[in-house]
């Protein structure tokens, strides 16, 4: 397959998840195996190691990480060479994956598709010639401002269904109690490997794509058309951490109305492993006993989590006040 199309597919990363992004890394890598031009894919990363929020265990495993980090981006796409990676190190200043996801949309627009990875994401080797697919099928419809998703995984009630992989629709959902939650690959909290999500990808003949005229996804995997970026839909300001992709969502319809369009690739499977066990490690005073879906259960995420979810409720059309990050701190003092 050689692309006609331009990409850019960046990450943020924390400081906390670096022993599970060589497993996002690893499927990048394997994605841009399967084209023959890779280099009009550019990747970009960001390696958070600020302490704003949460502090590292110790500065010298601070240092570890950053190594590692480095090593591991060379590693697996210095091969190819479209790659930049940076690293974000201010204490006195905050920065989340909203503003890296705002400003990787700003990109956006000198490519034909922006990519939103995420480091406990799995991307599906036939990303790029699926999305060639997409494109030429668009094209020739006239649809230029679209976003594209992948088959998921079970959700949580069924206005996920439109985006839920073939193969799970018609499996039960697991709540986080229910011991199958960890062991069965439908569940969102199953933590799947590569090797799992490529089987079941393996078993595709024809694409199975449906368009929806209304938005419906979350960050992980996200594909974002030019046009649409151009609109100026965009993360807004006061949207802090929790919520960039509805906010993005809402951005979307707010900018397309009635002709939003989404092309859903219902029998290719992009993998989320919200619950991977090695996604929150080194992060000084937390219990690494807990699932890591318990861990940051904490008072100060908790807070900032209804100061950006806060926000998001009232984006548009009113005039209450938006809240900041001095508020935040207010809060948890």
């Amino acid at each position: 397959m050689i692309l006609k199309n331009t990409y850019i597919i960046g990450c943020h990363v924390m400081f906390y998840e670096i022993e599970m992004i060589e497993e996002y890394f690893k499927s990048v890598r394997l994605a841009l195996e399967e084209v023959e031009n890779p280099q009009k894919v550019r990747v970009d990363l960001l390696l958070n190691i600020s302490e704003y929020f949460e502090e590292c265990e110790s500065e010298i495993k601070l240092k570890e990480i950053k190594e590692k980090f480095e090593r591991l981006v060379v590693s697996y796409f210095a091969w190819y060479g479209n790659f930049r990676y940076d690293i974000y190190s201010k204490n006195n200043k905050p920065y989340t994956m909203a503003n890296y996801r705002r400003e990787l949309n700003n990109k956006g627009v000198d490519y034909d598709f922006t990519i939103w990875g995420e480091s406990d994401c799995l991307l599906p080797r036939e990303l790029f010639v699926t999305l060639e697919q997409i494109s030429e099928h668009a094209k020739s419809n006239n649809i230029n401002r679209y976003i594209t998703t992948f088959g998921v995984r079970k959700m949580w009630d069924d206005s996920w269904k439109v985006l839920e992989h073939n193969k799970f629709t018609d499996a039960p959902f697991y709540e986080m109690a229910d011991p199958k939650a960890l062991t069965e690959q439908s569940s969102i909290r199953y933590t799947m490997s590569q090797e799992e999500m490529d089987n079941i990808n393996n078993e595709v003949d024809q694409l199975d794509v449906r368009l929806i005229s209304h938005p419906k996804f979350d960050g992980s995997g996200l594909i974002i058309s030019r046009d649409l970026l151009m609109t100026g839909a965009n993360l807004p300001p006061a949207v802090y951490m929790n919520g960039d992709d509805s906010a993005f969502l809402q951005s979307c319809l707010l900018h397309m109305g009635q002709n939003y369009r989404q092309f859903v690739i219902k029998n290719v499977l992009k993998v989320h492993n919200r619950n991977h066990p090695k996604k929150r490690l080194y992060v000084k005073n937390e219990d690494d006993k807990k699932e890591s879906h318990f861990k940051r259960q904490t008072n100060w995420y908790k807070k900032f989590n209804d100061v950006s979810k806060g926000n998001l409720n009232k984006l548009h059309y009113n005039q209450d006040r938006f809240f900041n990050y001095q508020d935040f701190k207010k809060e948890i003092k």
